[in-house]
């Protein structure tokens, strides 16, 4: 099963970067260059992860700047399937600090570099075949890292942001019921442990 769930993971990890690569290839050179930004943008932006579906996960940030080149921003996600027999379900915070580069463009607009932090927590529910009986644990990694990417602000007020980040979650299975044999620890890699690539291609709307 450990193989099953990391093939899986591994699977659409590749997708979603090949996705996000060919995203940010197509939209770099024609964005710059055809579609005017706005010279003012506003400073708070409101968008939605449209890579997190893949992922059976819902994710929604806001965006503030607080200066000409750095601004702040808070993510939440909330997550749930079941594989093989085990039930996950969960929610996540992302708090991140951007410092964008350009003298021309005030943030939150532009090239950028980004610290973030993770705090994760998920409930973990499995079930034995035989004899019906249920196991339950909680795993709550928290971690950080760092990121860069390019956001654009339309002068409709519509934004895109294109970003890859990388960084690192640790933490604890903590067993309720049962014991650590009747969950399988591929979970762990699955659900945010170790090294954890980070990409994401987010739509909004500025004000």
């Amino acid at each position: 099963m450990n193989s099953l769930l990391l093939k899986t993971a591994n699977k659409h990890m590749k997708r979603i970067i090949l996705l996000l690569a060919a995203a940010f290839a197509l939209a770099a050179a024609p964005l710059s260059k055809t579609v005017a930004q706005a010279q003012a943008p506003g400073k708070t932006v409101l968008k939605i992860n449209v890579l997190s579906p893949f992922v059976a996960t819902g994710s929604g940030f806001i965006e503030h700047a607080f200066g000409p080149h750095v601004s702040g921003q808070f993510g939440a996600y909330i997550t749930g399937a079941s594989v093989s027999g085990v039930r996950f379900s969960g929610y996540g915070f992302t708090p991140e600090v951007r410092y964008y580069l350009s003298d021309y463009k005030p943030a939150p607009m532009g090239l950028y570099v980004a610290g973030y932090g993770r705090i994760l927590n998920y409930e973990l529910t499995g079930k034995d075949k035989d004899t019906g009986k249920e196991y339950k644990a909680s795993y709550t990694p928290v971690g950080a890292g760092v990121a860069a990417g390019n956001q654009w602000i339309f002068n409709s007020g519509l934004t895109l942001d294109i970003f890859l980040g990388a960084g690192f979650n640790g933490g604890s299975l903590k067993i309720n019921t049962g014991t650590e044999d009747d969950f399988d620890t591929g979970f762990l890699n699955l659900l945010g442990s170790g090294f954890r690539v980070r990409p994401g291609i987010t739509v909004g709307y500025s004000f």
